[in-house]
C-alpha cells in the first residue's frame, strides 16, 4: 500500500512484476514452456490467459495496474513461442494463424483466438487478452465462464471443470503456475504451506483455486478455507466432465 493524495492506496510491488515474468524466461530471454508442448492449442491459450487473469484480479485495484503491461508482454511472447514450437511455425505465423480483435464492452483489444468447430454447437473459443489494465478505483472483479470441449487433455479438463483444487469451491477459479517443480522445494527446514503439499501430490506446475484461495497464496498468508482430499477434488472434477 502507498499514501495517495492523503489517503491509502493499493500498489503493484516492482519485485513481483519481475518475479513472475522469470517464469517466462530464462536469464533475460523469454522462452516458450516445454511442458506445455504435449497440451492443445485451446488448453495453451486458456492456460495462459487463466494465469494473467488471476494475477491482474489479484491486483485489479492497484493504482499503478499498468506496470503489468511488462508481465503481459512477457507472457506474450512466451505464449507465441510456445505455439510456435508446438506447432512447428514460426511466431510470425502463429500470430497471422490466431491474431483477432477482442471486443470487451466499449473497448476493442488486440489479442489472439483459437476456435475450435463443433458439429451442431457453436464452436469453442479460448482467447489471450483483453484484460484492461487501467486504473478505476471502482472496478469490479471480472469473471469468466469457460465453455466445454469433449475432447480434453488433462489440462483442459482441470481447468474446464472450474473447481478449486485446494478446497472444492467453483467460485472464480483461475489458474496458479509455478515454472518448476523443484520450486516447491524451497521450504526446506520448514512446514511447507498446504498450497505446497497440494501441488506436490498433484505433480503438476499449474494448479487451480478459487478467488479467495488464490489471494490468500499471493498474499503470502494461510489458507482461510479447509483443504480438501485430493481424492475429493477429483471426484468433483469428474463430475464435471
Amino acid at each position: 500500500m502507498r499514501s495517495i493524495n492523503g489517503g491509502v492506496g493499493l500498489r503493484v510491488p516492482r519485485n513481483v512484476v519481475e518475479e513472475k515474468c522469470q517464469r517466462y524466461m530464462r536469464k533475460d530471454t523469454i522462452i516458450h514452456r516445454a511442458e506445455m508442448l504435449n497440451d492443445s492449442n485451446f488448453s495453451i491459450v486458456a492456460a495462459y490467459q487463466s494465469e494473467f487473469r488471476g494475477i491482474a484480479n489479484y491486483y485489479r485495484l492497484a493504482y499503478n495496474l499498468h506496470t503489468l503491461n511488462k508481465l503481459k508482454y512477457v507472457m506474450d511472447t512466451s505464449l507465441t513461442k510456445t505455439l510456435a514450437h508446438k506447432n512447428k511455425v514460426t511466431v510470425s505465423k502463429i500470430y497471422a494463424r490466431y491474431k483477432a480483435d477482442i471486443q470487451i464492452g466499449e473497448t476493442l483489444y488486440k489479442g489472439l483466438r483459437v476456435t475450435v468447430p463443433r458439429k451442431d454447437k457453436k464452436p469453442l473459443v479460448a482467447i489471450w487478452g483483453g484484460i484492461s489494465l487501467k486504473w478505476d478505483i471502482k472496478a469490479t472483479i471480472e469473471e469468466h465462464k469457460p465453455g466445454i470441449w469433449t475432447d480434453r487433455t488433462e489440462l483442459e479438463k482441470r481447468l474446464l471443470a472450474e473447481i478449486c483444487e485446494y478446497c472444492g469451491s467453483t467460485e472464480k477459479v483461475e489458474g496458479h503456475h509455478i515454472r518448476a517443480m523443484k520450486d516447491l522445494n524451497k521450504y526446506t527446514g520448514r512446514e511447507k504451506p498446504n498450497w505446497v503439499k497440494r501441488m506436490a501430490e498433484l505433480r503438476r506446475k499449474t494448479m487451480f483455486l478459487c478467488r479467495n484461495c488464490h489471494m490468500d497464496l499471493h498474499a503470502g498468508k494461510p489458507m482461510v478455507t479447509k483443504m480438501v482430499t485430493l481424492t475429493e477434488v477429483k471426484a468433483l472434477q469428474k463430475a464435471k466432465q
